[in-house]
């Protein structure tokens, strides 16, 4: 994950909007930035089709507060590990290592380059122990098919936890390989759903103010999260954090950026009915982020 994804806002904009255009079968017109204007209620983006005002606002899900952030200092953190590492453990073997969900916070830059040496002599050393230990593949038909170790520690304050597997067929591109993942934080669901209440606060209330004035308002969320998150798992999350209010936004629609290079974009409510297009021919659509745009006060309307 990089700096720039920290930044989607526009683009998930543009997705909806893009999603929107397909289903109503025409272009967007008149379209524009509230938020770029310095409008007294600050939305992401306003556009027309047919004669439909659509104001949508943009806000990001997390499974706990400061997700987004632990998730570029994480990629920052593993990747001269893995780099260091991958393919050249031991063999035959596939190797997990396990951090807490954010091990480097608060951590100098200084620090976090010793700490990423001491975890790489860490992990040599243990995946060479946990290789003598189980040093041969299993063969087919025999028992047990397979073979998991571990080792646990503590390296420069970073909690460490390597786990070996072994089984009969490993495929060769998992040979010596390292993976990294970090443990669930505890209660995240209930954090999930605390960050979604506090984002309605802040966000629906600039949604009723447009709606007040005719417009069909769409909250967007956006979903960074491949290992804790899912469309299901945030709609029962959002059905939770709305379910009292009354600013409930006329639909709710979910962009799965997770992936880089293929973004996923789903209606999860529209006018009280839950994955309305869960029975049409297009559930959902995806996008290549490439192809779509930072939609602005400078950027009216899509060019095809």
């Amino acid at each position: 994950m990089s700096e720039k994804r920290l930044d989607n806002e526009r683009k998930v904009c543009d997705a909806v909007a893009r999603a929107i255009e397909d289903i109503m079968g025409d272009e967007r017109s008149n379209a524009y930035s509230p938020e770029d204007n310095a409008h007294k209620a600050p939305i992401e983006y306003v556009f027309n089709v047919h004669e439909v005002t659509y104001a949508i606002e943009h806000t990001v899900v997390e499974a706990f507060d400061g997700q987004i952030r632990a998730d570029v200092d994480f990629d920052n953190f593993i990747k001269p590990i893995v780099k260091a590492l991958d393919g050249k453990l031991p063999s035959p073997g596939l190797y997990n290592v396990y951090f807490t969900a954010h091990p480097t916070k608060g951590m100098k830059p200084r620090a976090l380059t010793q700490t990423q040496t001491a975890i790489i002599d860490w992990i040599r050393k243990a995946a060479g122990d946990l290789h003598a230990e189980h040093p041969e593949e299993p063969t087919i038909g025999a028992r047990p098919f397979g073979h998991t170790n571990s080792r646990r520690d503590r390296v420069q304050d970073v909690d460490v936890f390597l786990q070996r597997e072994t089984r009969t067929g490993l495929a060769d591109r998992h040979r010596g390989r390292l993976f990294a993942c970090r443990f669930e934080p505890k209660a995240y669901e209930e954090l999930r759903l605390r960050r979604l209440i506090e984002a309605a606060n802040k966000k629906l209330p600039k949604l009723r103010a447009w709606r007040d004035r005719g417009a069909h308002t769409i909250l967007v969320l956006e979903n960074r999260d491949i290992s804790l998150s899912n469309h299901m798992v945030i709609y029962e999350a959002v059905q939770a954090a709305l379910r009292e209010r009354s600013d409930y936004p006329d639909e709710v629609w979910l962009v799965d950026t997770s992936i880089e290079t293929e973004w996923t974009v789903w209606c999860l409510i529209r006018d009280g009915m839950e994955f309305p297009d869960e029975d049409t021919e297009t559930r959902y659509r995806e996008f290549d982020p490439a192809n779509l745009e930072n939609v602005s006060s400078r950027a009216t309307v899509r060019r095809y």
